[in-house]
């Protein structure tokens, strides 16, 4: 197929197909990177005449290659910036798929597969945008960026776009990487976020002969249960801005701790993620977790220690008054018909970052917000050809 003369639904199955095969999880995640998405990227840039662009690609602490790509168009005084993520997180448990993960399955006006959503969509967006593109009628210059390692941690994408001087204070970005499937709600906050790897050490033994053991799966478990309700208690205020409008405390990964059933594990691995509301200060969630650390210790017998793997303080939000959230608006209610207004939400976007440096960023697409990360995650087409209509608004008017 000829991606340029496709239509519209034919070029964008067709570049999903392309793209969402290529895996693209985080040498972190035990994925290989990104680096052969953005060749193909490349080549459907090529194809849509597109040869001229930046690579800022930079090599991870496993020796991995991460690239970014940024295509500029026009010479005008105002930008506006569209920065997608390449990298996806890893399928999950591949029992509860009922699609292939890494294949684009087109059944209706949606498209599933891994990273179909998060953050295929808006890279099939800003493609098909870059195939209809009228230069002539721009109002300001379009900037495109593909970005890696967004998924964990952003040290080889966004932040080292950032530390290159790409970007100026007076740019207009949109990063469409939250929305909803109305399209009227821009973010325009984020929470402080924080990743702790939890380490329980008691004592390993036989499972028939508990007393010479301390089995550190029980003190975890029973930690979890107090630290879930501590935390909680302690920081349960609300913020109306927020969605939801209460800070997250949630367990999630856990390493595998013994090989075999009839042995007591010495040693229990588990991890936390938290989305904190910006009137708690991280470092106050911190200190609560060390005194009971300490408490808990002395009751248990277990050694109890953390690590904090990653950790991003919320930044001031972006104005309502901001130039870009005021065009935005202007084009949602232009072409959606709908007043649109301003949230935060639990982050962590590659806007939370851009603001802590200063820059003005709205979070925007029309998305469907239960399928990020999930199984079968999917996007839908109308969606794709709504936004590329309030990007042409912008763009154009």
């Amino acid at each position: 197929m000829e991606l340029v003369k496709a239509s519209d639904r034919e070029f964008i199955v067709a570049v999903a197909q392309r793209l969402l095969a290529i895996k693209s999880i985080s040498p972190q995640s035990g994925g290989e990177g990104e680096l052969k998405k953005s060749l193909e990227l490349k080549k459907i840039l090529n194809e849509l005449g597109y040869d001229s662009y930046n690579e800022y690609n930079t090599t991870d602490n496993t020796g991995t290659i991460r690239p970014n790509i940024v295509l500029k168009l026009g010479s005008s005084s105002k930008t506006l910036w569209v920065i997608c993520h390449m990298d996806t997180v890893p399928v999950g448990d591949i029992s509860l798929w009922k699609h292939e993960p890494f294949k684009a399955t087109i059944e209706g006006d949606r498209i599933y597969g891994r990273g179909s959503e998060d953050n295929g969509q808006s890279i099939f967006t800003m493609l098909l945008l870059l195939k209809h593109i009228k230069r002539e009628q721009m109002k300001m210059n379009l900037n495109v960026a593909f970005v890696s390692d967004e998924e964990t941690g952003n040290d080889y994408g966004i932040k080292y776009l950032i530390s290159k001087g790409i970007f100026a204070k007076d740019d207009l970005i949109i990063v469409p990487d939250a929305g909803t499937e109305g399209g009227f709600i821009i973010e325009t906050a984020e929470k402080s976020t924080m990743q702790l790897k939890f380490e329980i050490n008691g004592i390993q033994g036989h499972a028939s002969m508990p007393e010479n053991s301390l089995n550190a799966f029980r003190v975890a478990c029973k930690f979890i249960d107090l630290m879930d309700f501590n935390l909680h208690d302690q920081f349960g205020k609300t913020n109306k801005l927020f969605v939801p409008p209460y800070s997250t405390f949630e367990p999630t990964k856990h390493e595998q701790n013994i090989d075999n059933i009839n042995t007591i594990p010495g040693r229990d691995v588990f991890y936390w993620d938290f989305r904190i509301l910006p009137q708690y200060p991280a470092d106050e969630i911190l200190k609560s977790i060390d005194g009971l650390i300490e408490k808990f210790s002395k009751t248990s017998g277990a050694k109890i220690k953390y690590t904090v793997i990653d950790r991003v303080d919320a930044p001031d939000p972006t104005p309502d008054g901001a130039e870009i959230v005021v065009l935005l608006k202007k084009a949602i209610k232009s072409v959606i018909g709908k007043d649109a207004f301003t949230v935060g939400i639990g982050g962590e976007t590659f806007a939370s970052f851009l603001r802590g440096k200063g820059f003005s960023v709205a979070v925007w697409s029309t998305t469907v917000i239960e399928s990020a990360h999930m199984p079968d995650e999917y996007c839908l087409i109308p969606h794709i050809l709504q936004d590329i209509e309030v990007y042409k608004y912008i763009l154009y008017k």
